[in-house]
């Protein structure tokens, strides 16, 4: 008989071996290593499992987090290491995981669930891949040579014992970010999630100014496949100045054959700065999948930002309903009824309303939403 429940603080090795099974090949980094905060004895109540024969046949696992999204805190739930073992599969385990994980973070209190994963398993939950990012390729420091750079910056390796206020800072300076405890950076920077995906080596790079004022921090790996030397980028912070510099810095000391950075649709500027250089790039969804929890509480964690996007009067006529068909948004006579998967696209896709009014101008103003890369050291 099969039992649905939470994982137990003893049960962790076995879960991670399940994990390894699945995800590692020999000679990889562990996945509890790798995904420390996951596979902690403190957050075994959100290791679902399905038990069959008396072992953990299915997980699904889930860490809670805080972003900031242009100054509203809103709760989360990242989703990963999503695995059945060979011996239970066909069985429809997951699906009834990711089923009763929706579930729990209503409960719980989230308003997102980010997934790292994009098959039909999540889509058919109403997981869907939105919003944008711009993967930039530098092929060469020509490409480079004519963005503007800090002056006389000086870059090192981030020191943990010290540069934890300075990257926090310089995190908390951007429109959308996940939200972390010094101590969580740093385990965070050591476990290098991504990094251990590729086999790669995971580095993190800070610069500073001559008094010593930090102005920018990169987190990335390198990768060589073939005797080829690629560079990865997963996270940034500071000015466009500062990133160029340390990109810049990066070709100079490695001489990756690609350089690879995503850039949000918040850093406008510095997507037009590569392109204008020649960096060819790519454009896609954000990386995994996003299943709205909590409509009308993610509303609510947003309305400073609504108060000062569209000041308190125009504020006053917006309002969201919950109605049996899902929510409607209603702003002076004009409304729109949406669902989960229409709230999913509103927020990081924007309005995609086919009649013009000022119901979609308001809109438009809010949404999308700034959003912080999900492949970047927070990744589960």
């Amino acid at each position: 008989m099969s039992v649905s429940r939470s994982a137990k603080p003893d049960e962790i090795e076995v879960l991670v071996a399940l994990a390894d099974r699945t995800f590692r090949k020999p000679g990889q980094t562990s996945m509890g290593e790798a995904y420390s905060m996951l596979f902690s004895k403190e957050n075994a109540n959100n290791l679902l499992i399905i038990e069959e024969d008396g072992v953990p046949a299915t997980l699904v696992g889930l860490l809670k987090s805080e972003l900031s999204i242009v100054g509203c805190t809103i709760p989360v739930v990242s989703m990963g290491a999503v695995c059945t073992d060979t011996a239970y599969r066909g069985r429809n385990f997951a699906d009834m995981l990711v089923k009763r994980s929706i579930n729990k973070c209503a409960e719980e209190g989230a308003q997102l669930l980010l997934i790292s994963g994009t098959r039909g398993l999540y889509l058919r939950n109403d997981c869907l891949e939105v919003g944008a990012v711009k993967r930039f390729t530098v092929r060469s420091i020509e490409e480079l040579a004519e963005l503007d750079r800090a002056n006389e910056a000086i870059i090192r390796p981030y020191d943990e014992k010290r540069d934890q206020p300075a990257i926090i800072r310089l995190m908390e300076a951007e429109k959308a970010y996940y939200k972390r405890t010094e101590a969580e950076l740093n385990q965070l920077i050591r476990s290098a999630a991504v990094a251990s995906n590729e086999s790669a080596e995971q580095h993190v790079w800070m610069s500073f100014t001559n008094s010593g004022d930090a102005i920018g921090y990169m987190a990335y790996f390198l990768l060589e496949k073939d005797g080829v030397l690629t560079a990865d980028v997963l996270e940034y912070g500071g000015s466009d100045e500062a990133v160029t510099g340390l990109l810049h810095e990066i070709i100079d000391r490695l001489s990756p054959k690609e350089l690879h950075i995503p850039v949000m649709g918040e850093r406008a500027a510095l997507s037009e700065k590569l392109a204008s250089a020649g960096c060819t790039f790519t454009e896609s969804t954000i990386p995994g999948t996003i299943r709205m929890i909590n409509f009308p509480g993610l509303w609510n964690s947003l309305q400073p930002y609504m108060l000062r996007q569209l000041g308190a009067e125009r504020l006053a006529e917006l309002s969201l309903a919950v109605t049996n068909n899902g929510y409607k948004i209603s702003y002076k006579r004009e409304s729109l009824t949406i669902g989960h998967r229409g709230a999913t696209t509103l927020l990081f896709n924007g309005p995609a309303m086919t009649e013009q009014g000022e119901l979609k101008e308001v809109l438009a103003l809010l949404f999308p939403l700034p959003f912080p890369y999900t492949e970047n050291l927070n990744f589960v």
